[in-house]
């Protein structure tokens, strides 16, 4: 057998794998997204209050509030924001797009895995790595 009918094979019996069992596992953020919607709801304030008092304040104290909202957004809702986005590729993301990761656990898996147990900066570089591995010859299991 060729390498090229051995991966067709092997993504043909992970497919059926996939389709037996549910490997995406249930989306449980309720707590963070309430977090995230929360902290949008204070920034938005933010933002409307100092608009409000803009007459008050000069175009510098203006900006230095807007950067601050913005920034401190970003910073505490990073983890939130790309868990968000893995569990979206993983829900929507068609199946033949999927089905085509050599590993297991599954990339996004892994990248979510690994942004859990790490955290952001040590769980992302862990997952991209992974991401560069995902092509033949490579594959197995392979833990975060």
């Amino acid at each position: 057998m060729t390498d090229k009918k051995i991966l067709r094979e092997f993504r043909k019996a992970r497919k059926k794998e996939q389709e037996k069992a549910v490997v995406r596992p249930a989306f449980t953020l309720f707590r963070e997204l309430l977090t995230v919607i929360t902290c949008m709801l204070c920034c938005a304030a933010v933002i409307i209050a100092a608009v409000l008092l803009h007459h008050k304040m000069s175009a510098v104290q203006l900006a230095a509030l807007f950067g601050s909202a913005i920034l401190i957004f970003v910073i505490t809702q990073t983890k939130n924001i790309l868990l968000l986005l893995i569990f979206l590729y993983q829900r929507f993301a068609p199946a033949s797009v999927r089905s085509v990761c050599l590993f297991t656990p599954s990339c996004s898996e892994y990248m979510r895995l690994s942004i859990l147990k790490y955290g952001v900066c040590r769980g992302v570089v862990r997952g991209l790595r992974r991401l560069r591995k995902c092509h033949p010859p490579n594959g197995g299991i392979d833990e975060p």
